[in-house]
């Protein structure tokens, strides 16, 4: 089994495809912010039940391949040896820990270079996987945008007219137009 995730800046999140034997199996949908109807009818138009996935680069999606349960353990152990400067015993228990749990250097990192102390100086899989989800909270508040992924009349009012068209381009970053009335003022964005 293979399964890729695709990344978008238009999107507030990610899709996982899985594959078996090279078929479509799943799809999961990591989002915070639902895509619109556009977004999803171009979406699945762009659905391929064979694992040829490099195509979604060429519609604007970054596509990373899930490690396998072995490789994020030997990512795991090389960073381990490189921030506490001792080799890392896996125990058996660690392989079960670590499956199910979406990690990649970059979290990996965060997880090392923490100030946060639930994790700093206590490094081990065991650890990882008992406060991934805080782990996560934290990568996703370094991360966070700084307009809304969607329009808000009082929010633009409240916006000085420096930043206005930084928050319009960040909207239509998210694949939104701005639909406007008879008289020319924008009532929504969709």
């Amino acid at each position: 089994m293979s399964s890729y995730v695709l990344k978008s800046k238009k999107l507030d999140g990610a899709i996982e495809l899985h594959y078996l034997n090279g078929v479509l199996t799943a799809i999961k949908l990591d989002l915070k912010t639902p895509m619109t109807a556009k977004q999803w009818a171009v979406f699945v138009s762009l659905i391929r039940y064979d694992e040829e996935v490099l195509h979604y680069e060429d519609y604007g999606f970054v596509v990373e391949k899930l490690a396998a349960t072995n490789e994020k353990i030997a990512l795991f152990c090389m960073l381990y040896e490189k921030y506490v400067g001792v080799k890392y015993k896996v125990s058996g228990a660690d392989a079960g820990k670590i499956k199910l749990l979406a990690i990649d250097g970059d979290l990996l990192l965060r997880y090392f270079s923490s100030e946060n102390f639930l994790f700093k100086g206590k490094y081990s899989i065991a650890n990882l996987a008992k406060y991934y989800n805080e782990l996560r909270a934290e990568v996703l508040a370094r991360d966070k945008p700084k307009y809304p992924n969607n329009w808000s009349a009082a929010y633009e009012a409240k916006l000085p007219p420096a930043e206005l068209g930084a928050y319009w381009q960040h909207l239509r970053g998210l694949g939104l137009a701005p639909k406007k009335d008879r008289t020319g003022r924008t009532v929504d964005w969709v």
